[in-house]
């Protein structure tokens, strides 16, 4: 596949002569048609106060979110960010002959081009260029219809490495337990994302888990757990105020995330705090994905101020996206699905923010500019994924009758029924099975028997250790008959025992979705819901779970069961008085039962 082709821009300033205004020019370094000498640009705007203001205008326009908007007449935002980047497009591409030739030509030469900036003027760098607006051309926004990507010169060559399997991603939320920063859904914004990314999950292209806590101690931990490909943090980020007398340069020491100590309180983690935190993954790190608000912004008049510039900085990562304005949960799980979808099918990291962009279109009409995207990679291809391919389907159907293919399935259903038992007669069962479907797609039936002999596959491979093998048997049953609950409540507590409670809860919540009125899912995703709490419940995964096995009680309030397993989930959290009496309803309905006897008394000691 060819690599594609770059117009870089390098934007810069020049001292005002005799106090006049501030001076900026334009260059381009490099194109598919050559380049173009330093020219003078002449913007709208130049004092910092004029910056400043305008910065926060277009910040205002993309806060200004009508959710009821997504076609017809432009909204106001949608009209201000318009006139921004259409503005800033004349300055640049249409009123300085010389770039503009460049970029007519570029076009004319090349399909695939996609624009570089290198903002070397820092006063200009806090603005959204992501919204540059092309009125001669369809769609007016560009970078919906061409990258456009932000270029930092840093030391240390950036190669694209190989992935064999899926592409791991490691998330993590960060919620501190005071006032100071907005409380955070930590289940809500999990949920989120796993349904944004939960056909690629399934589909084995993408193996996304969560750091069990939002402190760096977790996250190191985490860390250990193999070799991850992309961290993506959600939480609050920002930029510290210029000490007065610093050092204008010590750009990693004011842009900064918040993650919690381990009181839960917030602690401010700087650009090279994190770095540090993820050296022991830089042998397989390629992306840092920043999913809070300010990990984009760069102040008028800043040098280096916002974290995402910070960990570029460092040297080792081909490429961080991170936010320049607020973003909504809805356009966040937009981007992920469509940014994820492209990375894991080997697209360039900049296509891949393309469609990104595109995805949060389809909800917002302005937020699709928010993600900005560092990159240092000189063809944004930071990985080479290598995903299993399907087998081709057999040339052998033309050479079968209709009854030889009867005869066939009519020998592979009487195996079936002879229900074999053995790991090594339901593997040779099931390939015989899959062959045949290939062959008669079409016939629900042999779908949906197979299925079953997959799912009775994987439960014996799970029993006996065979993890790797469990997990593809059982993707294999849901691909095959995916509106069967059973088959989701069974793998959801496969996922469980294995630790990946993310993924379990994804499938207990499609089971609850194909029967809510089975309140025995509930109280499995209540039990599911505790195990991933642990016993510091960093996740905020006990309230999930108390809220789940209320409405498993609430469906069947005669099953002692469930106000045990709530009772437990209570104490847990430390609400001994609702446990106890959810224990005593319990020892009511189940009089004789001595474990809830003895649970209550545990209950009891925590009073103490």
């Amino acid at each position: 596949m060819p690599s594609a082709e770059y117009l870089e821009l390098e934007i810069g300033s020049d001292l005002p002569v005799g106090g006049g205004p501030q001076e900026y020019y334009g260059k381009v370094v490099k194109s598919p048609v050559g380049e173009a000498p330093k020219s003078r640009l002449k913007f709208w705007f130049s004092a910092p106060g004029v910056l400043a203001k305008l910065r926060g205008e277009l910040e205002n326009a993309v806060l200004e979110i009508d959710d009821k908007s997504h076609s017809g007449l432009a909204t106001r935002g949608e009209q201000v960010l318009r006139d921004f980047g259409r503005g800033v497009f004349r300055s640049v591409f249409t009123e300085v002959p010389s770039i503009q030739n460049i970029y007519q030509q570029s076009k004319g030469k090349s399909d695939d081009f996609r624009i570089k900036l290198r903002i070397e003027a820092t006063e200009l760098a806090g603005l959204p260029w992501e919204y540059l607006f092309d009125e001669n051309d369809q769609p007016g926004f560009v970078s919906l219809s061409r990258p456009i990507v932000r270029h930092l010169d840093t030391v240390g060559a950036v190669g694209r490495m190989g992935v064999k399997g899926p592409l791991r991603i490691l998330g993590m939320i960060s919620d501190p337990s005071t006032g100071e920063w907005p409380k955070l859904n930590v289940a809500k914004e999990r949920e989120r994302i796993n349904k944004g990314i939960d056909a690629l999950q399934h589909a084995g292209r993408v193996d996304f888990q969560w750091v069990p806590g939002g402190s760096g101690k977790d996250l190191m931990k985490k860390l250990l757990e193999g070799d991850w490909h992309v961290f993506h943090f959600i939480g609050h980020g920002g930029v510290e105020d210029e000490i007065p007398g610093g050092d204008a340069d010590s750009f990693n020491e004011r842009g900064f995330i918040v993650m919690v100590d381990e009181d839960g309180k917030p602690v401010k983690r700087f650009a090279s705090d994190l770095a540090t935190m993820l050296t022991g993954a830089r042998k397989s790190l390629r992306l840092i994905v920043l999913n809070c608000c300010e990990s984009a912004r760069i102040n008028v008049g800043d040098r280096f101020g916002n974290p995402a510039i910070g960990l570029m900085k460092t040297g080792w990562l081909p490429a961080v996206i991170a936010m320049q304005f607020p973003i909504t949960d809805g356009a966040a799980i937009s981007m992920s699905e469509g940014f994820y979808e492209a990375l894991s099918k080997n697209q360039p990291i900049d296509d891949a923010v393309m469609l990104a962009r595109k995805f949060i279109q389809q909800k917002s009409r302005v937020e699709w500019g928010i993600p900005v995207l560092y990159m240092r990679s000189s063809d944004g291809r930071i990985f080479d994924v290598e995903n299993p391919q399907p087998p081709p389907d057999p040339p052998e159907k033309a050479r079968f009758s209709k009854e030889e293919l009867q005869r066939r399935r009519d020998e592979f259903m009487i195996a079936l029924a002879a229900s074999p038992r053995t790991v090594a007669a339901l593997e040779e069962l099931t390939r015989s099975g899959t062959e045949l479907h290939t062959l008669l797609k079409d016939d629900g039936e042999l779908s949906v028997r197979l299925a079953k002999a997959y799912f009775d596959l994987g439960t014996l491979q799970h029993r006996q250790k065979l993890i790797k093998e469990a997990a593809a048997s059982f993707a294999y049953m849901l691909e095959l008959d995916p509106t069967k609950a059973e088959y989701r409540v069974r793998r959801a507590n496969f996922n469980a025992t294995m630790g990946f409670h993310e993924n379990a809860l994804t499938d207990i919540n499609e089971a609850i979705k194909l029967h809510p009125e089975n309140p025995e899912f509930y109280w499995i995703k209540g039990i599911i819901s505790m195990m991933a709490a642990g016993t510091d419940d960093k996740g905020g995964y006990l309230e999930q779970a108390i809220k789940a096995f209320g409405v498993a009680i609430a469906r069947n309030e005669n099953e002692p069961k469930y106000l045990a397993s709530r009772a437990n989930a209570y104490a847990q959290s430390k609400n001994v008085a609702m446990a106890l009496n959810d224990m005593d309803s319990a020892i009511a309905l189940a009089p004789d039962n001595a474990d809830f006897a003895g649970q209550k008394t545990r209950i009891e000691n925590l009073a103490a």
